[in-house]
């Protein structure tokens, strides 16, 4: 998990967002939500929590952290940076990227083949109105 915490902070840093501190008990709740989503039968649906969250699947071993991390971030280009706000193709990029967010949890279980990924953070980010000053383009200009 460190090196998904590394990953987010090479990202975060391209945005001027502060690195992520890791957060134990918010790992507790990303693993808890893993396990349940395995549980389930490999169902893959957010677990509604006061934090924000980023979930992802794919193949067992198909996805290192790097990789994860990657996935989401590769919504940049979707992402109007003169219009801001919440987009369903953009949300995963705009949570990783989020200034005010400062702590970080995940955790990973593998179902039927598939490894699923979720991450939490911690405060969460997409809210409306605030995008402008908590999502920046490269090198923040």
């Amino acid at each position: 998990m460190r090196a998904l915490l590394d990953a987010h902070n090479r990202l975060r840093a391209k945005h001027c967002a502060p690195p992520l501190a890791w957060s134990p008990k918010l790992a507790r709740v990303a693993q808890a939500w893993a396990d349940h989503l395995r549980d389930a039968g490999c169902a893959f649906d957010h677990s509604r929590t006061q934090y924000g969250e980023n979930l992802a699947a794919g193949s067992t071993g198909s996805l290192d952290a790097q990789g994860v991390a990657d996935m989401w971030y590769e919504e940049i280009k979707d992402f109007n940076f003169g219009r801001g706000g919440f987009g369903m193709n953009t949300g995963h990029f705009t949570q990783l990227v989020w200034r005010d967010t400062q702590q970080l949890g995940c955790g990973t279980s593998t179902c039927k083949g598939m490894q699923i990924w979720v991450c939490n953070y911690d405060p969460p980010g997409n809210v409306e109105g605030m995008y402008r000053d908590n999502v920046q383009p490269v090198g923040c200009k």
